[in-house]
């Protein structure tokens, strides 16, 4: 039996009642927490823009648009709550996975409303979608990312087919059809990190997943196996390049990771999601809750400070290499802002990654006085996050005054990641700072 039909398998067949509860809580603040952020950025530009190309193209009105009054068809409804719930950098992150909860909140909504389905069914086939897209990621990356791709194009469309075909009653044969539709749609080039367009790569998997469930409910028919690719005795033909070998190169996975755990591991109860507490790429989350922690207890300001030296893992270097920021977008993946903003303000919320923000002169002069250095001891973290102790967010901070004293810190965590993990009352928090911020975004229109 291959990965593909292995997957599809148990996505169909596999009971609810097996279903841990700690996975089912786990679920519900993932819903808690995506549609507080999806609220806020629904008046983000980039929401705004995809909103007035979908009022263009027209709809079925089935799914509704959070944030708006309008209904469009389930694909666009999910691509516009994807987008919005990316459009801050604010979601949730899935150690060894992706930005999981980005993807399969937008689509399960859509689907269930288009389907007018309960909310438990709805929770069921959330459930398991979470779980087809972890194991699929897993097997990919990550040399996924590594081949330049943005993830969640990509995997998120193949959740959202397992979620869909769950929540449709499909038997395993016809969500082998969404898992190709859904492969051959997939798509987002990494050089688009740092612009609107990270966030369209989100709209865009969970638009090709519902999109591929449909298209396999009305009996459309693709290859059975699209994982896999067929090595047929050295000729490179088109039965070679499945899902694994088109993205990552021939050979160049592990299609084990996929099966291995099915059935024994669910990845909802694993506490392995780190909520965001601050809007930004995910890894440098321990730097800025270090920062903040450093400026209260020392009482910094920026005008005495002469220099800071942030010392972190390849990794979250990686993810927010960009050396200086003039807008909102380049500022998420920038840490010398991160590392300036924070120290200047003591947090790091929404208010603090505004173009607007970005570009005043006090935190434009500090962000140059930020030297980020990868040592060697901090490069055992390169590879898989969460795989053999490898963790991103390893690093240690120093803050060098104009009056001599050093003052110095490190972190390997930040609130809200699994070692401090965000509880109800933490996401119902951050849910009423969306809902405050939603508001006063409509007001500024």
């Amino acid at each position: 039996m291959g990965v593909t039909e292995q997957l599809a398998r148990f996505a169909i067949d596999v009971p609810a009642a097996s279903v841990p509860a700690a996975a089912v809580a786990s679920a519900k603040l993932k819903f808690l927490d995506t549609i507080a952020v999806m609220i806020a950025g629904s008046r983000h530009r980039s929401a705004l823009i995809s909103l007035e190309v979908a009022r263009q193209m027209g709809g079925n009105p089935v799914a509704s648009v959070v944030g708006h009054k309008d209904k469009t068809s389930s694909p666009l409804a999910g691509h516009l709550n994807a987008v919005s719930a990316h459009a801050l950098e604010y979601d949730d992150y899935t150690k060894s996975v992706t930005h999981v909860s980005v993807c399969m909140v937008p689509g399960s909504l859509a689907i269930a409303e288009q389907l007018d389905l309960s909310g438990a069914r709805m929770l069921d086939g959330f459930i398991v979608g979470f779980e087809i897209e972890s194991c699929v990621a897993k097997g990919l990356r990550p040399q996924l990312i590594d081949h330049g791709w943005h993830p969640n194009g990509i995997l998120g469309a193949m959740g959202i087919a397992a979620a869909g075909a769950r929540m449709m009653d499909f038997d395993q044969m016809k969500l082998r059809m969404a898992f190709g539709l859904a492969a051959s749609q997939g798509s987002g080039v990494r050089k688009n990190v740092g612009s609107m367009c990270k966030a369209f790569h989100v709209g865009h998997g969970v638009r090709c997943g519902i999109f591929a469930v449909l298209l396999a409910q009305a009996g459309f028919k693709v290859d059975p196996d699209i994982i896999e690719g067929v090595d047929d005795k050295g000729v490179n033909g088109h039965a070679r390049f499945g899902m694994a070998d088109t993205f990552n190169g021939v050979g160049k996975y592990r299609l084990e990771k996929m099966v291995e755990t099915l059935g024994n591991h669910w990845e909802l109860a694993e506490n392995t999601t780190l909520v965001r507490m601050h809007p930004g790429s995910t890894a440098p989350g321990a730097a800025i809750d270090g920062m903040i922690d450093l400026a209260k207890e020392h009482d910094l300001k920026a005008d005495h400070v002469d220099a800071i030296e942030l010392e972190c893992t390849p990794q979250m270097h990686t993810i927010a290499p960009y050396a200086a920021a003039n807008d909102g977008h380049k500022a998420r993946f920038c840490l010398p802002y991160s590392m300036a903003i924070s120290l200047i303000e003591r947090r790091a919320g929404i208010a603090e990654y505004t173009d607007e923000r970005v570009n005043k002169p006090d935190v434009q002069a500090l962000m140059k006085r930020v030297k980020v250095i990868e040592p060697d001891d901090l490069k055992k973290h390169r590879g898989q996050w969460g795989e053999a102790g490898v963790n991103w967010g390893e690093c240690r901070l120093t803050v060098r005054l104009k009056d001599g004293r050093v003052v110095k810190t490190q972190r390997s965590f930040a609130r809200g990641w699994s070692e401090d993990p965000a509880n109800w009352d933490d996401l119902k928090g951050k849910y009423e700072e969306m809902r405050g911020w939603n508001i006063f975004a409509v007001a500024g229109e």
